[in-house]
């Protein structure tokens, strides 16, 4: 069965189950983290990705920024994807990009994660896309996914 007919396209980023948390946790640090995407591929399993967004002010590029250069600030967060990848036996993608029109926007680069442990990714696959080639990889992906 195809299930293009029964997904519907991204219409809009509804950030009001993280508004909804914040208010109950009203300052408290918090225990979890967000998901940005789960999918299912019959041939991959589940695929789990991060974006990691390199803002322009930043000194770093989307080719040049790195997880294990920030990790005394985000570790939890990458050590909490790592456990739940490994309980669902998934594979983990840091994907760091820049917003469209910007500087860098042409950079992205795919950090799938081997291993980690905490002190920071201990094995890694990168790959350097532009945003055409990076779309065009994730498309297909999302496409095979569907079936």
């Amino acid at each position: 069965m195809n299930d293009e007919k029964t997904s519907k396209a991204l219409g809009h980023d509804d950030s009001s189950g993280f508004d909804f948390v914040q208010e109950m946790l009203a300052g408290d640090p918090t225990a979890g983290i967000n998901f940005d995407r789960l999918q299912y591929s019959p041939e991959e399993g589940y695929i789990i990705f991060e974006w990691l967004l390199c803002d322009e002010r930043q000194t770093v590029s989307p080719y040049t920024s790195h997880p294990n250069r920030y990790w005394s600030k985000n570790s939890r967060k990458f050590i909490s994807l790592w456990k739940a990848a490994k309980a669902l036996n998934a594979t983990l993608y840091l994907v760091n990009y820049a917003k469209a029109g910007t500087k860098h926007a042409d950079e992205i680069l795919a950090i799938k994660v081997l291993d980690l442990d905490n002190t920071g990714i201990t094995r890694e696959l990168t790959k350097k896309y532009t945003r055409a080639s990076f779309q065009k990889w994730f498309r297909e992906l999302n496409k095979k996914c569907l079936n």
